[in-house]
């Protein structure tokens, strides 16, 4: 259809080409000096929506966009100045302050007699300006039909200290919610039976004459009404109107934060269903991605988690904020419909994780409010506390308590250990850790052991393990037991074998494996990895194991030459760097055991391999992440 913005602004006309080519541009003749509200974001909205339909009536047919920008300070609103008079004293207002640009978009087809608004809203903070530099602005004319009395592409950082939100809204037209609302205004709304869930997005899959639709929310078997607010080549996102019809696999979920906390996606679905999407998921992306044929590999049924609740080991805990309050939770659910806030939902539960927080939760925000201690925000970057890491022996019981911060205040931390000590009596190790990366990471660059040991111990089987801050342990212990039962009955040793595990972080599959092993062989990067694996070979007392510390690359070179019976391969979520799988092809070890918890990169290198003349031999999924996405996979490759 035809689309026409209803502005005389170059601004708006040049930003609205990077998202649209073909447009007209039709200026309305609403004057907005005669439109009286003093709410900034209903007085935007109103201007916006008066332009649209003005311009919309001699153009029926047509796709009208009427947009409008205000500037507020404090409860003032500064709209277009008179004068230079009026314009100087805006100027002198905003002035070292900080103030609000409010711009309301209006989608109208008078034909379909469809209206459709939003807004946007950025914060804006200026220098302490000169009376020489508001004079010298002024003589350029530019503060001319322009709100707030300023351009900020030609003021820019002359007077502009901070931006908090979106620079093109300032400018006059938010190409976000623009886009957002165009996608909207489509109005395409489907029936559809939801056959399969995507993962890891975990997202509903639905087929409309051949055309596939991710449909956040849906699950396999439910019937639904959905509009696409997303349209791409192949392929659409639909927003969920009505659940016509209820799939039989789904069942109520524990979590009141399910839905909305970004740490569960199927908590309402059956779990054996759960299980048959995985297994499913695993096979369809071997053959897909690494085109591997399975017909002569054995594939074993997948196998659950031992519980598929209070499972997890380890989680972090983001600080965040709600109505003024410090909250502790985990970050919202991501979603394809707007931008990712990392917004922190309040959690007084973990159903996945541990009872015990719930005490927990309130000693740590009590203290921290008492101190006024605020919550980081990763798009301001100011605030103090980041992260609570908790970890759990779930054999032992033994907890682990670690504080994340910013760097910059002192206060009395071993009070707060105590008062946890007090309230979770199983407390072992309490550190504090100050990270001060940008990123929203838990970064252990600088920590300090307030209370008890340093580490916190697990057991897997007869075995037993430390773990310390930034031990590396699978989240599930009692499904880790499993995985590396199934490894050992992989690698089926006869005792004579040398083995060679990359990625071996604290080594527990190499322990696990030494008993049945002549000599077994650890690599990992981090030196804190391989003193934690020394350290736990020691406590096991097994002696034919021995660690380097490096770069699987480099190390591997320093190994051509040497022979090994098996290799153990359980890389990060990225899978094999590609000179890291040259080096082990051009190694020519006979036999292959690889765990991986990254279905896709797993299929990637898998396809090399049996490029390079290894067969798949087995495969089988573990799920240690119920009500998750994902799943651990585990492969047996031998040499042709």
């Amino acid at each position: 259809m035809e689309i026409i913005l209803a502005s005389r602004s170059p601004r708006r006309r040049e930003l609205l080409k990077k998202i649209i080519k073909d447009f007209k541009v039709i200026p309305s003749n609403v004057e907005e000096k005669d439109i009286k509200e003093k709410d900034p974001i209903i007085l935007a909205i109103k201007i916006a929506t008066l332009k649209a339909k003005d311009v919309g009536r001699k153009f029926p047919q047509s796709l009208v966009i009427g947009a409008d920008t205000v500037v507020a300070l404090r409860d003032k609103i500064l709209g277009k100045p008179k004068n230079e008079d009026e314009a100087r004293d805006m100027l002198y207002s905003l002035s070292g302050t900080k103030h609000k640009v409010v711009t309301a978009l209006a989608l109208y087809q008078k034909s379909r007699r469809k209206l459709l608004t939003g807004y946007e809203v950025t914060s804006v903070k200026f220098k302490n300006l000169t009376p020489a530099e508001i004079e010298e602005y002024l003589n350029t004319n530019d503060y001319k039909d322009k709100a707030g009395s300023y351009a900020v592409q030609k003021v820019k950082d002359k007077f502009v200290e901070k931006i908090e939100g979106e620079y093109e809204n300032v400018v006059g037209l938010p190409l976000r919610k623009l886009t957002q609302l165009l996608e909207e205004f489509k109005e395409d709304i489907f029936h559809i039976e939801i056959g399969d869930i995507a993962l890891p997005h975990n997202w509903g899959v639905g087929k409309r004459e051949g055309f596939t639709i991710f449909v956040p929310g849906a699950i396999a078997g439910d019937r639904v009404k959905v509009k696409v607010l997303r349209r791409k080549k192949s392929f659409a996102y639909g927003k969920i109107l009505k659940i016509e019809k209820k799939s039989a696999f789904r069942v109520y979920p524990r979590c009141k934060s399910f839905g909305i906390c970004g740490g569960c996606a199927l908590q309402n679905l059956d779990y054996e269903k759960q299980l048959n999407i995985k297994e499913n998921y695993l096979i369809q992306t071997l053959e897909k991605i690494g085109r591997l044929d399975l017909k002569n590999a054995k594939i074993l049924p997948i196998v659950g988690s031992p519980k598929i609740w209070l499972y997890r080991n380890k989680m972090e805990f983001a600080f965040g904020e709600r109505d003024g309050k410090l909250i502790l939770g985990l970050r919202e659910r991501s979603s394809p419909f707007k931008r990712y806030s990392k917004e922190v939902i309040p959690l007084k539960r973990c159903h996945i994780f541990a009872e015990w927080i719930e005490n927990l939760f309130p000693v740590v925000l009590s203290f921290s409010e008492q101190r006024k201690l605020a919550p980081y925000n990763p798009f301001t970057k100011e605030g103090f506390l980041r992260h609570l890491v908790l970890r759990e022996g779930k054999k032992t019981g033994e907890i682990m308590a670690i504080l994340v911060t910013r760097e910059g205040k002192t206060f009395d931390i071993a009070h707060l250990a105590k008062k946890v000590l007090k309230e979770c009596p199983e407390l072992k190790s309490f550190w504090w850790v100050i990270n001060n990366q940008i990123a929203d990471v838990v970064n252990y660059e600088k920590k300090q052991l307030i209370l008890g040991d340093p580490y916190i111990s697990e057991t897997l089987g007869r075995l037993k393990f430390r773990i310390y801050p930034e031990t590396f342990f699978q989240p599930n212990s009692l499904g880790a037991e499993i995985l590396y039962e199934k490894i050992r009955d992989f690698a089926n040793l006869s005792g004579r074998e040398k083995l060679l595990g990359l990625y071996c972080g604290t080594a527990p599959i190499e322990i696990f494996l030494s008993s049945g092993a002549k000599e077994v062989v650890g690599v990992d990067i981090s030196s804190a990895n391989i003193q934690n694996a020394e350290e736990n070979s020691q406590i096991n007392e097994t002696e034919n194991c021995s660690f380097i510390c490096g770069r699987v690359e480099n190390v591997l070179k320093e190994l051509e030459g040497k022979n090994f019976d098996l290799l153990i391969l359980d890389p990060p979520r990225s899978g094999l760097t590609p000179k890291a799988l040259k080096l082990c092809l051009r190694m020519n070890i006979p036999r292959i055991v690889y765990t991986s918890c990254n279905p896709s990169t797993l299929a990637r290198d898998l396809s090399k391999f049996q490029e390079s003349g290894y067969s798949l031999k087995r495969l089988v999924g573990i799920d240690l992440f119920p009500h998750t996405g994902h799943l651990e996979a585990l492969t047996l490759l031998e040499k042709l």
